[in-house]
């Protein structure tokens, strides 16, 4: 009898094991569910936060290039109606011109039209860049002829051929220039004077 309770006592011990891991699975796979389910609710966030961020770009990179296209079109307007000024000197001298003999009002007023250029492209931080009288600088000038002469110093820039014009600074474009050498002869005489300098030396 004793064996029989002790058989069924094991029977029941063994019944409450089985059904206490089966809870234990239940719940495990409950917890695992569980983490599935917030993993992919945050995959979900992120990724709908990274395609709002996405739009955002993209819309900020639309409004920028329509603000520069907008600030391009109104800087060309604002040039353009500067410049229709020295526009309408120019036809009024040419009419003038093509109506008398007086050339000193011609010039008169064509030197006034450049000037009134020069101003406006200084209204736009444009402005030339002097160039005779000064050593030549291959990065603001082209040489397109050299001359010959000893009455400057060698490499400066005795004519210009087209102005040279910065923008805010920066070199918009490069001139033209005729710039001095000196003359084979006197080349020479450097050249034989250099060499007897540095024989006294010796």
């Amino acid at each position: 009898m004793t064996s029989e309770k002790e058989e069924i006592k094991t029977d029941i011990e063994e019944v409450k094991e089985e059904v206490a891991s089966e809870n234990q699975e239940k719940a495990e796979e409950m917890s695992l569910e569980e983490k599935i389910k917030q993993i992919t609710e945050e995959r979900d966030k992120y990724y709908n936060n990274w395609l709002r961020a996405e739009a955002e770009l993209e819309n900020y990179r639309k409004r920028v290039q329509k603000e520069k296209e907008e600030f391009r079109k109104f800087a060309i307007e604002s040039f353009a109606k500067d410049i229709l000024t020295p526009i309408d000197y120019l036809e009024m001298a040419i009419s003038h011109a093509k109506n008398t003999q007086n050339v000193e009002a011609l010039i008169q007023g064509v030197e006034y039209t450049h000037k009134c250029l020069i101003d406006i492209l200084k209204n736009y931080d444009i402005t030339p860049v002097s160039s005779e009288g000064e050593m030549f600088d291959p990065s603001l000038y082209e040489a397109q002829e050299i001359k010959e002469t000893d009455e400057v110093k060698e490499g400066t820039v005795i004519k210009e051929l087209r102005k040279a014009y910065k923008i805010c600074g920066r070199l918009l474009r490069a001139g033209i220039v005729t710039v001095a050498k000196a003359p084979a002869k006197a080349e020479e005489e450097n050249k034989d004077n250099e060499e007897i300098k540095e024989n006294k030396e010796e």
